[in-house]
């Protein structure tokens, strides 16, 4: 099958564009109540106070010389742990996952929800493809879909990146399962709008 829409963006900063802050309001505000970790980040791109961070950030940043409290708090923000994939997540996690390791990440959250631990993540909507059927449908308790794209910071978690050639919706894992997935429409930046 031919690739109509061809990303511009290297693989290496694909994995590590983040959040923007309005679309992760909307995520807490569907959610129902603030997350309580950031289980796939850096300091720069955490959208929690505390989070865990991959251990390539970590290799990264030690061979920049940080020092072990640099390392434990950056940007008012606290690393408890490293490798999501190797760890539990607390409650009430938020997860936006490298883009090729999507689902290794979403395989781990079955086995968080499964064990009582509740959490969201932000992935592109592929609902037709092998990995969305096998991994989403009938195991994510809802799907939730915005009324458009959104936008994703770059790597710095300040500059907004627009043209986005993907759409991405919320995905909610609870130890509820109901053997249905439901879809749950929504407008976007709905949790901001009268905020400044």
């Amino acid at each position: 099958m031919a690739i109509l829409v061809k990303s511009t963006t290297a693989l290496a900063e694909k994995n590590r564009l983040s959040t923007t802050w309005k679309a992760f309001r909307d995520a807490e505000a569907l959610y129902g109540k603030p997350f309580s970790i950031d289980v796939c980040a850096e300091p720069e791109t955490a959208k929690c106070p505390t989070f865990f961070c991959s251990p390539d950030w970590f290799e990264s940043a030690r061979s920049n010389v940080l020092t072990g409290s640099e390392l434990v708090s950056l940007k008012g923000k606290k690393i408890v742990g490293f490798d999501a994939l190797q760890l539990d997540w607390p409650n009430d996690w938020w997860c936006n996952p490298p883009f090729d390791r999507k689902q290794e990440f979403i395989t781990h959250a079955h086995k968080q929800a499964k064990a009582g631990r509740s959490g969201m993540m932000l992935l592109p909507y592929e609902a037709i493809t092998g990995w969305w059927r096998r991994l989403v449908e009938g195991k994510a308790n809802a799907v939730y879909i915005p009324d458009g794209r959104y936008h994703f910071y770059e790597i710095d978690g300040e500059t907004e990146r627009g043209g986005v050639n993907f759409g991405s919706v919320f995905v909610l894992f609870t130890p509820h399962f109901i053997k249905v997935t439901q879809r749950i429409d929504f407008e976007r930046y709905f949790a901001t709008k009268d905020k400044k």
